[in-house]
């Protein structure tokens, strides 16, 4: 048996080491709070009464599956008990909410990248006060480093993924990720999916078929994920036998090329920059070309997110009728060529007016293509264009019937 000392001195021991342990714990929580797992940052929020529960989410778009979540420290009560609030009709196009949890109470704001949030049932513009909004402008900047990538040039692209480079692709509208190989392309990345696995998850991304519609993805490869852009239709030279893929499909980065024109894709240019979570900087230095060219792939892949973007209170109405419209569309492209001439004139100008040829099809009928008319003006030289009109040449209808407006790529 142990002594009446003996045990003393074990039971000393164990009361420091308890210590030890409860003083780190407690350094932890004091410091280190936001690095809790989500669920597990939930339920000491709601535990803790006066800060509820708030999290922070970023996705790609609106209405993607795929998002990024982190649960922050902010009081509820401070966070809207010091506010000041104005109202508003509208609020900027952003990729960034909060979920707030009070009293069993859960409502979903938009938050700007300047840590202001939208009640939308109120049009109210909440402007929490100024520490509370410089520590959620911080979380935010943090939440979208983790959500996108890097955006680098073609030029750097091509070395930091070399051919024959294995890597991921991860598609930020779904979340869903296969391998692929880069095996040519001087323009851009022309990869192929390694195995009949990977390849069945690329064709599921596109909804089970192959379609050159452009997607905004990250390329995980070597420790960094690089913002791209994607299309999903095999074409072109082989060289994985069993893959299932019969040819390449390609991956672009900003300022990268197409094979035959050797000039810039503005789907896939706006995609990568959506992959770094700078499309709205895209759209703020777009030319005129560009920005019907926006529409036209707003339309023809049904992506209502890139109408928001381009939406403002002179437009927004019509944007709305365009996000109808397309959907009972199968296709539509721009068959009027861009020339250099008319894109450095327009550099000079505020108002510019673009009569563009478009082809379109429609389900069980047969394809059109008529001239649609695009107005663009802006304030001075340096200021952003803004879309102001967009005619089809018939009220209701895309066009006259043709025999012409076959799709291409």
């Amino acid at each position: 048996m142990l002594s009446g000392e003996v045990k003393r001195k074990k039971l000393n021991e164990v009361k420091n080491e308890m210590g030890r342990i409860r003083s780190f714990f407690l350094l932890l929580a004091a410091g280190g709070i936001l690095l809790l797992p989500e669920s597990a940052y939930m339920r000491q929020a709601v535990k803790a009464g006066d800060h509820g529960s708030v999290v922070l989410s970023v996705q790609t778009t609106p209405d993607e599956v795929y998002r990024s979540e982190k649960g922050v420290s902010l009081s509820v009560r401070k966070l809207f008990g010091q506010s000041v609030r104005r109202k508003a009709e509208s609020f900027p196009y952003t990729d960034t909410f909060m979920k707030v949890r009070e009293g069993g109470v859960e409502r979903i704001y938009p938050v700007s990248a300047m840590g202001e949030l939208y009640d939308s049932p109120g049009h109210e513009v909440i402007r929490p006060g100024e520490a509370l909004r410089r520590e959620l402008v911080k979380q935010i900047k943090v939440l979208r480093r983790k959500h996108y990538g890097e955006l680098i040039s073609w030029n750097d692209a091509q070395k930091a993924v070399p051919r024959q480079a294995k890597f991921e692709v991860l598609d930020l509208e779904t979340g869903r990720s296969f391998r692929v190989q880069r095996r040519a392309g001087r323009q851009h990345a022309d990869v192929q999916p390694l195995t009949k696995k990977d390849t069945a998850v690329m064709k599921s991304i596109y909804g089970g078929k192959w379609s050159w519609n452009r997607r905004a993805v990250l390329v995980r490869y070597d420790g960094h994920s690089y913002a791209a852009s994607m299309n999903g239709m095999p074409h072109g030279g082989d060289g994985i036998p069993e893959n299932g893929f019969s040819g390449h499909s390609c991956i672009h980065f900003a300022g990268s090329t197409t094979h035959k024109s050797r000039s810039k894709d503005t789907a896939h240019q706006f995609m990568a920059h959506r992959a770094a979570g700078k499309a709205s900087d895209f759209v703020g230095k777009a030319s005129p070309q560009e920005l019907a060219d926006l529409v036209v792939t707003a339309l023809d892949q049904h992506d209502d997110a890139i109408l928001d973007l381009l939406g403002r209170p002179h437009n927004r109405g019509r944007l709305e009728e365009l996000k109808k419209d397309s959907r009972s569309f199968v296709s539509v492209r721009r068959l009027t060529e861009w020339k250099p001439e008319e894109a450095r004139k327009a550099e000079q100008e505020y108002v510019l007016e673009l009569p563009v040829e478009l082809a379109f099809e429609e389900a069980g009928k047969r394809p059109r293509k008529a001239i649609c008319r695009f107005a663009f003006t802006r304030a001075s030289l340096y200021d952003p264009w803004e879309l102001t009109q967009f005619e089809y040449p018939e009220p209701g209808r895309p066009g006259k019937r043709t025999e012409d407006g076959r799709k291409s790529r």
